[in-house]
């Protein structure tokens, strides 16, 4: 992990409408100004909101200060095939008292993926609940942790799922729902992004490469969403912008 504590790294994404929430999945930020990694299914179904009303869907992330705020995502790009996506939040997190901005704890990638039988594990928000909170609407109460398997398959060119262009991996941790979109870890580096399981399967977990998030096309100015000039997120992380080990 590029910081000590990767757990502040990662957040759930959710949707506000009205009074009601709800819980779309897991991200991790990969850049100190908020620049995010998450699951393709999950940005896409955060676009259908975005699409009808602004600002709907953000990032629920609990600060150093143990303070859980909500900041809404401005822009997603979503990889062609595989299920991975880059996002931007509209601002970054400010210290009320200070007024100072506070920079986001990052992940790094890896390139070298596990071996077979080797041990993995995702840190994600998939214990959740809304309970009442007659003033203020609905609460969503998160509960994020570790779960943890082994990597058991690797499938190049054709796999089982049908939600999932290859590469991908399998593992056999039980991927609950909202914990889509989380980093997958091999000693304490991504290696991959949990994707999808069966519904009502346990203990099974397909994970898309984390490599695959290089290959996504972003403005070279990121602020101008529809700029013609293009980047990777390779040459990102190649000018040290995004951290790889």
């Amino acid at each position: 992990m590029a910081d000590a504590d990767g757990r502040l790294a990662i957040f759930a994404i959710v949707v506000r409408e009205q009074q009601s929430l709800k819980l779309l999945g897991t991200g991790f930020y990969l850049q100190p100004k908020g620049g995010f990694a998450t699951a393709a299914h999950v940005a896409i179904e955060a676009q259908q909101h975005l699409a009808t009303a602004q600002d709907s869907v953000g990032i629920a992330h609990t600060l150093p200060n143990g303070e859980t705020r909500f900041l809404p995502i401005w822009k997603f790009f979503v990889h062609r095939t595989a299920d991975v996506a880059f996002g931007i939040p509209r601002a970054e997190f400010v210290d009320d008292t200070t007024g100072q901005v506070i920079r986001t704890k990052v992940l790094s990638l890896t390139n070298v993926p596990p071996a077979i039988g080797e041990a993995v594990s995702t840190w994600a928000y998939p214990l959740h609940r809304c309970i009442e909170d007659d003033p203020a609407g609905r609460i969503l109460q998160l509960q994020p942790d570790f779960y943890d398997g082994s990597l058991e398959e690797f499938y190049a060119e054709r796999g089982p799922s049908v939600k999932l262009c290859t590469p991908y991996y399998r593992t056999n941790i039980h991927l609950h729902g909202g914990a889509s979109g989380g980093p997958v870890f091999f000693e304490g580096h991504v290696f991959g992004v949990a994707s999808s399981s069966y519904d009502g399967a346990r203990n099974i977990a397909f994970v898309t490469p984390a490599s695959a998030l290089l290959e996504i096309r972003v403005p070279k100015r990121i602020a101008e969403a529809d700029g013609e000039e293009t980047t990777t997120l390779r040459e990102f992380a190649m000018g040290g912008q995004i951290a790889i080990r």
